[in-house]
């Protein structure tokens, strides 16, 4: 089932001692059910505060609703329902909040749109305003348009929006529908279709509605190729996380596999040449591009239809280190822990009220409140929460060396962390794909210990602390 490209040097103390093939869940706001939920989002400055993204089609409307737990009933943040085309895999899709939201009340939004006369739609990327008169609203009449890319099919729309730990705002788009990607759009880096796209909200030319970042891959060539792209060679890029651990990516299939993809920048990442591990078109070569890192096919311990989730990156819970992905259609959810190449099953059904079980429509895997729970979006309605990933509760906290980040990040020749605690320590550096980089000290904890990254590659770096009690990590950024 798995390729293993992580390789195996986070070693056991960084996956969860005891994780259980089940986690058990529960409704993470009893009583409250949403209709087509495709996303949960915190935003800065209310971590109580659960904002839910509901898709729309049909006679449900296209909206944000936004409930703290222990509420009766959510209230409407924002409807553009009155302005999106939904049903299907099209409507509300997105959803991300300014990291200085708490201040300047800037949030982002993804939907597919009508065109006027013409029988297509469109993939919207847009900018809201919080409502000045109240603080738990937005105000639909300040959106502004930042990018639209027409859509030739009513399917593949991705839509997942994220602001990374790089200040920079990625959004996904679909290849633009149909099997086998009829219109060629996944090879093709002149078109949006099929990639992720990356744009700067912030520093933004006079005149324009978004900036380019200079390190995108095609923003200082002078061919064809769209600035804007930050990787492709996509099918349908459902649900995305941008993390300090990176840019984890998962990747709908079309006939025989579905995967998971941690992207770097300008990679290609095969669509339609290939399809997860295997050539999709005769005689392809899949060494030409970028590999998946995990990969399952739609047999009966898979599933059909793979979304994305992310890296639980906080470390007092007992699934720190473990990407997190589920199946739509199979309702399952597994963890990988980083540094193995061997998931874990977590869960394959969630309770019903009749005490029986059925499998979830799993729309959307995220942090929830405090950013230490996980959080489970069944499309059929219902928000849960993981509360338990072992077979004994296993959930509770692990108490390593006290370790935190001491000098700037992201950096670019040192930054430095500060290690306290008991007994023995060993610090290390780890990279994304667990690879042990650097050992920065073995011994008595050493209080503030300097981290030289003239030897470290640009990109995201773990600090692992390992002591008697547990093992403690934070993330650090070398920066270009």
């Amino acid at each position: 089932m798995l390729r293993p490209v992580l390789a195996a040097v986070l070693l056991a103390a960084a996956a969860a001692p005891g994780v259980a093939q089940i986690a058990l869940v529960e409704p993470a706001v009893p009583g409250v059910t949403f209709r087509n939920p495709v996303g949960v989002e915190i935003a800065p400055g209310q971590p109580d505060r659960l904002y839910v993204v509901e898709q729309g089609g049909g006679s449900a409307p296209s909206r944000i609703q936004t409930v703290v737990p222990g509420d009766a009933a959510p209230t409407v943040f924002l409807d553009v329902s009155d302005r999106a085309v939904a049903g299907g895999e099209a409507g509300l899709l997105g959803l991300a909040f300014h990291p200085d939201y708490a201040t300047n009340g800037r949030l982002f939004i993804s939907y597919t749109a009508p065109v006027p006369g013409v029988p297509v739609f469109v993939s919207r990327l847009s900018e809201v305003a919080r409502s000045p008169a109240d603080p738990l609203r937005a105000d639909p009449s300040s959106e502004r348009v930042i990018l639209e890319v027409e859509q030739p099919a009513d399917n593949h729309n991705g839509g997942t929006v994220r602001i990374g730990p790089d200040g920079l705002l990625y959004w996904s788009l679909g290849d633009g529908g149909g099997a086998g990607d009829p219109f060629e759009n996944g090879q093709d880096p002149t078109t949006l279709l099929g990639t992720i796209v990356r744009i700067d909200i912030d520093d933004v030319p006079d005149g324009e509605a978004y900036g380019i970042p200079d390190d995108n891959p095609f923003a200082a060539t002078d061919g064809p190729e769209r600035d804007e792209i930050y990787a492709y060679g996509f099918r349908n890029p459902y649900k995305f996380s941008a993390q300090q651990s990176g840019l984890w990516v998962g990747d709908v299939g079309q006939n025989d596999w579905e995967e998971v993809n941690l992207v770097v920048s300008g990679g290609n990442y095969g669509w339609n040449e290939v399809e997860g591990p295997v050539c999709y078109r005769p005689r392809c070569d899949p060494a030409a591009y970028e590999p998946p890192v995990v990969f399952y096919d739609h047999g009966p311990l898979g599933g059909f239809s793979i979304t994305g989730g992310y890296v639980v990156e906080v470390f007092d819970i007992a699934l720190s280190l473990h990407y997190l992905y589920g199946d739509f259609v199979s309702g399952r959810l597994w963890g990988l822990p980083l540094g193995s190449d061997e998931p874990i099953l977590l869960l394959d059904a969630v309770p019903t009220d009749d005490g029986g079980q059925r499998s979830p429509l799993i729309s959307s895997i995220d942090p929830g409140i405090a950013g230490n729970e996980i959080l489970l979006t069944d499309y059929g309605g219902t928000i849960y929460r993981v509360v338990s990933a072992g077979s004994a509760g296993e959930t509770g906290p692990r108490t390593g060396p006290a370790l935190a980040v001491a000098g700037p990040s992201p950096f670019r020749d040192a930054t430095a962390v500060r290690v306290e605690g008991p007994g023995t320590v060993r610090v290390s550096v780890v990279d994304v794909r667990g690879r042990e980089v650097a050992v920065l000290h073995e011994g008595p904890a050493p209080g503030r210990l300097a981290v030289d990254g003239r030897a470290l590659a640009p990109g995201a770096y773990a600090v692992v602390a390992r002591g008697e009690a547990g093992t403690t990590v934070r993330w650090v950024v070398r920066a270009r």
